[in-house]
């Protein structure tokens, strides 16, 4: 039977409004990738239009539809986790992709962390060896995991003043970048298809974060009117922003240049329109978008692993090795996403976070064709975001073939481990039994 009760209010200790579930929702989609991954996803398109940040954006918005129409209905604790705890039942499917969800929000805060160091190579002009800006990626996801310990209204409140010192440092480059770009010039030519597909996939990364808010579903008073709308007022307003940043920058600097330093892309089209002070504003924005994104991904994860602790009996287990606690969670997140860190650089995290959420999301909205009637979610929009998140993570698997196989290998891994651990578990229960 699926676990279709929602949650009441008179559970929840917090209370959560609309504006810091927005700013908890566009902290999660406020990582790195449009200050690290943009001019690699330029590249890769050869577009002069960011292209790629917009389909991106129009693909991701099918599941933010399909997850916004689930937590209308059913607003279950511990974020995505519980979208398929509901779509699936608390069975072996919903046990192997929760531990797989789980890893994914690992790897993408894995991403955000690197983006930050990366930042802060550029900002100190290199000053730090990559051991040492290592080590200090590892240092922020230790910082962030404690402040995660002072709970969800907390993370809110942090996300809320980071996302909007990055907003108004990204509207002042929109604003300076503007005056600046002569439109008589400006053409939407260039790009192959596969090129615009592969990095649509890169870019998608950027998005998935919009469902970090239904993570604090048990710190709302009303979770079921909230969380929906927090969703769909955040996912157009990062869409436009990115969209916007990003065709400024690919309309102002040089080709030749961004392949001289393409993760810095960003940095380097603020220097050319602003001096040495627009390179440093926009760098102390990569920081602080990355801290944010770090914050509320690794507060997404711990609650993830609560839900697969506790909707499904066999996955019982793990609450031996974790505990009832929210430290010891926390405390085993950081140090898979630490051991991510310095085990990967930025591009291949960046991939593997992509490809796991193309999988996740193609996996949720499938289930919710199951309780559509419920939802009442029209079937065809459901099938396109289906079809759409297939369709990308096969691009941008080829893509990883052909170019850097090792982040391919370890979703590979990633996925059949969770796999093997609860078919390893489900066997070893049935035969005690």
């Amino acid at each position: 039977m699926m676990n279709t009760t929602p949650v009441s209010s008179s559970q929840t200790s917090e209370n959560i409004g609309l504006l810091s579930a927005t700013t908890m929702s566009l902290s999660g989609m406020m990582g790195s990738g449009l200050f690290t991954v943009l001019g690699f996803a330029f590249l890769t398109a050869g577009t002069h239009f960011p292209f790629p940040f917009l389909l991106a954006g129009i693909a991701v918005f099918f599941t933010v539809y399909s997850c916004a129409k689930i937590s209308a209905t059913f607003p279950a604790k511990g974020g995505p986790a519980g979208y398929i705890v509901t779509v699936f039942g608390d069975g072996f499917i919903a046990g192997w992709m929760n531990l797989f969800f789980y890893l994914g929000f690992l790897i993408s805060t894995a991403l955000y962390a690197s983006g930050f160091t990366e930042f802060i190579a550029v900002l100190t002009g290199n000053f730090f060896s990559p051991l040492e800006l290592k080590f200090i990626g590892a240092a922020l996801v230790i910082i962030f995991s404690l402040l995660n310990l002072l709970g969800a209204r907390i993370v809110g409140i942090a996300g809320s003043i980071a996302i909007g010192l990055v907003f108004l440092a990204l509207l002042g480059f929109s604003g300076i970048g503007l005056s600046h770009i002569n439109f008589s010039n400006v053409t939407f030519a260039g790009g192959s298809f596969e090129g615009i597909a592969i990095a649509t996939g890169m870019l998608y990364v950027n998005y998935q974060g919009f469902a970090v808010v239904s993570s604090a579903a048990g710190s709302m008073t009303n979770p079921k009117t909230t969380i929906p709308r927090a969703m769909l007022i955040a996912t157009p307003l990062i869409v436009c922003l990115y969209v916007l940043v990003s065709w400024i920058a690919i309309e102002l600097t040089p080709i030749s240049v961004i392949q001289t330093d393409p993760g810095n892309m960003l940095g380097i089209s603020a220097k050319l329109i602003a001096g040495e002070a627009g390179f440093i504003v926009i760098g102390l924005a990569a920081l602080l978008a990355s801290a944010a994104a770090v914050n509320a991904t690794i507060f997404t994860a711990s609650k993830v692993l609560g839900v697969v602790v506790n909707a499904h009996p066999k996955a019982q287990w793990i609450e031996k090795v974790i505990g009832n606690g929210q430290t010891r969670p926390l405390l085993i997140s950081a140090l898979i996403v630490i051991a991510l860190v310095l085990a990967f650089p930025l591009e291949i995290v960046g991939k593997m976070a992509s490809m796991a959420f193309l999988i996740l999301f193609a996996v949720i909205t499938f289930g919710h064709l199951r309780i559509r009637h419920q939802t009442r979610a029209p079937a065809w929009i459901l099938w396109c975001g289906i079809a759409i998140n297939v369709s990308l993570f096969i691009f941008l698997f080829i893509d990883g073939l052909k170019t850097n196989p090792a982040g391919n290998i370890a979703l590979i891994i990633g996925l059949l481990a969770t796999f093997g651990l609860q078919l390893g578990y489900r066997f070893t229960k049935t035969v005690k039994e």
